[in-house]
C-alpha cells in the first residue's frame, strides 16, 4: 500500500502568518553633580528614537509616538514584507536559512542633543487566535541576526529575550542597523503528528506544530546620553559597563 506524504517544508510555510508588533521606548538621563555629598542624580529628558524597517527597498519608519508623564515612548509593528516575499509555494521555506530583514535604530532627537548609548529589548512569542500567548511552542526556533556593533547581554537574556548594546556611540541624526536578517532552526519541524486523509490508509498528511502559526516580535529601544556614559548606564538601566578612551562600550556587567 503505498503513502503519499506532503512536503513538510510547504505544509509548514503555506500555514505560516508572520506578524511583529514591537514597542519602543527611550529616555535620556541628564546628570548634575552635588560635589559636596559626591552624590549623582537623574533627571529624566525626552529623547527621540525611530525604529525604521526596510519595506520592498524602502526605508520605512514604523514608529508611531505615544507620549507619557516620564517618557517618550513608541510604538510600532514590523512587516516583515521581505521575507514574506521570499517565501512563496515555489520555494517554501529553507531551515536555517538567513533571509533578509534590514531594521534599523536612529537618533532622531533634535534642538540640544547629544550622542546617545543605545538598548534593544527584543521579547519573541508565538501567539494563539485569541492573542494570548502560546507557552507549550519555542520562541528560540525564531533567530534574529543582529548586525556588527551588538553587544548582548547574556545574564540578561533567555530563550525568548534577548538585550543587545550599540558599543558605539549614536550620533544626532545618525542612523544604525540592528536586524539584517531572520532564520528559523531545524526544531520548528518538530512535533509532527500524522493524520489519515482516506478511510483506506492511502494517503498520510504530515501535521506540524507550528503550522498556521503567529509570532510576535516586540521590540523597546533605551537610550542614555554618553556624557558621563557610565555613570548614565548604571543610574538608567541599573548594570556597570566599561567603557574605552575612545567611547566604545567594551563590556556590559548585569550580574550585581
Amino acid at each position: 500500500m503505498k503513502k503519499l506524504f506532503k512536503n513538510p517544508l510547504t505544509m509548514l510555510v503555506v500555514g505560516l502568518v508572520l506578524v511583529a508588533g514591537s514597542s519602543v521606548g527611550a529616555t535620556r538621563a541628564a546628570l548634575s553633580y552635588s560635589d559636596s555629598a559626591e552624590e549623582v542624580s537623574f533627571e529624566t529628558e525626552q529623547l527621540f528614537v525611530d525604529l525604521i524597517e526596510n519595506q520592498n527597498g524602502s526605508e520605512v519608519s514604523v514608529a508611531m509616538s505615544n507620549s507619557d508623564s516620564n517618557q517618550n515612548s513608541t510604538v510600532g509593528k514590523l512587516s516583515f514584507t521581505n521575507l514574506t516575499s521570499q517565501i512563496t509555494d515555489e520555494n517554501p521555506l529553507q531551515i536555517n536559512h538567513d533571509y533578509d530583514e534590514d531594521v534599523f535604530v536612529q537618533n532622531t532627537s533634535t534642538g540640544e542633543a547629544y550622542s546617545e548609548y543605545v538598548r534593544v529589548l527584543v521579547r519573541k512569542s508565538w501567539i494563539k487566535n485569541d492573542k494570548s500567548k502560546d507557552t507549550r511552542l519555542d520562541p528560540s526556533v525564531i533567530t534574529l541576526k543582529a548586525a556588527d556593533g551588538w553587544l548582548i547581554d547574556e545574564n540578561e537574556s533567555t530563550t525568548e529575550g534577548t538585550v543587545y548594546y550599540y558599543t558605539k556611540p549614536i550620533a544626532v541624526k545618525e542612523q544604525v542597523q540592528f536586524l539584517d536578517a531572520i532564520s528559523f532552526e531545524r526544531e520548528i519541524l518538530d512535533g509532527v503528528t500524522t493524520t489519515k486523509v482516506n478511510e483506506d490508509g492511502t494517503v498520510v498528511e504530515n501535521v506540524y506544530g507550528y503550522d498556521g502559526k503567529t509570532f510576535e516580535i516586540e521590540i523597546r529601544v533605551d537610550a542614555v546620553q554618553t556624557h558621563s556614559g557610565a555613570e548614565a548606564i548604571l543610574g538608567a538601566w541599573g548594570v556597570e559597563a566599561t567603557i574605552d578612551s575612545d567611547g566604545n562600550i567594551t563590556s556590559i556587567n548585569s550580574s550585581n
